[in-house]
């Protein structure tokens, strides 16, 4: 596995304060998934246990009921999704045009993901096209041609005032929330946007898309070319750059960075991954409301690592009701 380097990434103070999005817990039992990250290199911290960690549900402490980490490969395998907008004429390289050219550099860091990982892709149009152009596979080579194809240029120019892409987008999140529940054993799902995040959304409709992918505990990545310029915000009461919310919201990160670091990148996003601890936890109570989450280190591990960040979701909601999905 590759060393970690470091990047310029999008901060949760660089959000504006907005709702945070929420986790459904429909069963018994929570996954959270929590990255553990020295702030100096940014390398995993690998040794921690069980007994290291306290997880707080509305500052009421909650007892740990399993604990797994990626280290010892019992976690849950990971699906990751290389997603992009189409390469629309004369948006491309704002958009996800600035990857064509440089999709062979996203290669040589699958070899680091385990024999049990897969990786799809996916993307989205402003004319309202959304697909899943190739489900998760273990066949690296196969995935790196099918984002080759599915970044051609398309003629196309979004008219504006249009939501359809925005309601593409959507649709693409829920198919790959289905993809993932119909598949045994049912995996992490991580959706990597290659993509400058010029994008805005409603809020209530972009926290219904974070909702339904935190179904599945899923972590939202991305990376943007370093010279697209950040998304301001927008003054028709959307909420602008939805992806880098929704990265802050599921406990990812966005990355923007020049092409010579697209595979560093892809190879700090895998580390961290690999070295994820996964902490079950049963709700304090089931109330469909929303819940805060905090998890800390206890004990010794709290002196040794008083700087280590822990990345996670900032909150869930506990109901019986059932997915989304199956809804």
């Amino acid at each position: 596995m590759a060393a970690a380097i470091g990047f310029s990434h999008m901060s949760p103070g660089q959000i504006p304060d907005k709702p945070a999005p929420t986790f459904h817990a429909s069963s018994s039992l929570v996954l959270l998934d929590v990255i553990a990250q020295d702030p100096k290199t940014g390398l995993p911290v690998d040794n921690l246990g069980r007994e290291d960690f306290q997880v707080f549900d509305n500052s009421i402490p909650v007892p740990i009921v399993s604990f797994d980490t990626g280290k010892h490969y019992d976690a849950r395998p990971i699906a990751l999704w290389l997603v992009v907008i189409c390469n629309e004429q004369n948006q491309g390289f704002i958009r996800s045009g600035a990857f064509v050219g440089h999709e062979s550099l996203f290669r040589s860091p699958l070899d680091h993901f385990d024999k049990r990982d897969r990786v799809g892709v996916a993307h989205w149009c402003d004319n309202g096209d959304a697909d899943l152009d190739l489900r998760p596979t273990d066949d690296r080579d196969l995935a790196i041609r099918a984002l080759v194809e599915v970044l051609k240029p398309i003629p196309f120019i979004a008219p504006r005032g249009a939501r359809v892409g925005e309601l593409a987008v959507q649709e693409m999140f829920r198919s790959i929330i289905r993809d993932t529940h119909h598949q045994k054993p049912e995996p992490l799902p991580v959706a990597l946007l290659l993509y400058g995040d010029l994008t805005g959304m409603p809020l209530p409709e972009l926290n219904a898309v974070v909702d339904d992918f935190l179904e599945t505990s899923g972590i939202v990545f991305g990376i943007k070319d370093a010279s697209i310029p950040e998304a301001s915000p927008l003054t028709n009461g959307e909420q602008s750059a939805i992806f880098h919310y929704m990265a802050v919201g599921t406990g990812g990160q966005y990355f923007a960075i020049p092409p010579g670091l697209y595979a560093s990148a892809l190879d700090s996003i895998i580390l961290q991954l690999h070295f994820r601890y996964q902490i079950g936890f049963k709700p304090s109570v089931i109330d469909g409301k929303r819940h805060r989450l905090r998890v800390g280190l206890v004990g010794d591990a709290r002196k040794r690592y008083k700087r280590v960040r822990l990345r996670y979701r900032p909150e869930y909601i506990p109901t019986q009701a059932p997915p989304a999905w199956q809804r």
